[in-house]
């Protein structure tokens, strides 16, 4: 809600987490804004997970009761700069009543292109997608896991790609559900290590994978 910054928290590891709102800068970019879908993407394809938040406040006549704050807002976009988010334009001019947001490289003849892509729902209209036109330098694999031992999808699983780690799941933020499909950025790496625990418990490692591709791993039929 406005006057309360975004929190984000550290793991520290061993079960300590550590508020770095200030220090990551989001103070300064969320002291007056409301969020509810968000989304940890790497938008820019260069290994850091940026910043994605559905923005809205949840009173549609709060500038009634506080004249320095809005109903509806743009987006937040942050790229994530070495720990720090920086806004960027999210492509989004007229302000919005948003909610949910869902990410994803856009299946079909749309996009499928390597670049992630946020859709967001809104009160009283229609969904907004905003797709990611990327840009030229960095690379990117997107993993789609196959299992007939944990689960079809291999939800559950722990993904490793370069020492960036996500884990397979479709849930997403406020009522919305993501792409199942695994993505991460690769920065200037043209190869890429995976490793995986799937939910069985098997470990399986893959070296020298081809960055810029939709790459299929099925699990393994024994450990």
């Amino acid at each position: 809600m406005p006057r309360e910054l975004y929190g984000l928290y550290h793991n520290d590891g061993r079960g300590a987490l550590s508020y770095q709102s200030l220090e990551s800068g989001l103070g300064a970019l969320t002291s007056g804004s409301s969020g509810w879908g968000i989304g940890l993407e790497d938008f820019d394809n260069d290994g850091w997970k940026d910043l994605f938040v559905a923005q809205s406040h949840g009173l549609d006549n709060v500038q009634q009761i506080d004249a320095s704050l809005r109903y509806k807002e743009v987006p937040l976009v942050a790229l994530n700069h070495n720990g720090r988010f920086e806004r960027v334009n999210s492509g989004v001019d007229t302000p919005l009543a948003a909610r949910g947001a869902a990410f994803g490289d856009i299946n079909g003849d749309i996009n499928n292109d390597g670049w992630m892509d946020a859709v967001i729902t809104t009160l009283g209209g229609p969904p907004v997608l905003l797709l990611n036109r990327g840009g030229a330098g960095n690379h990117w694999l997107s993993i789609t896991l196959r299992s007939m031992r944990s689960n079809r999808d291999g939800y559950g699983a722990r993904v490793s790609v370069n020492s960036r780690t996500r884990f397979a799941t479709s849930t997403g933020s406020y009522v919305c559900a993501n792409d199942k499909r695994l993505h991460f950025g690769l920065g200037s790496a043209e190869k890429a290590n995976v490793e995986i625990l799937w939910p069985s418990g098997t470990k399986q490692t893959l070296n020298d994978v081809r960055a810029d591709q939709f790459f299929e791993v099925r699990e393994p039929e024994r450990s």
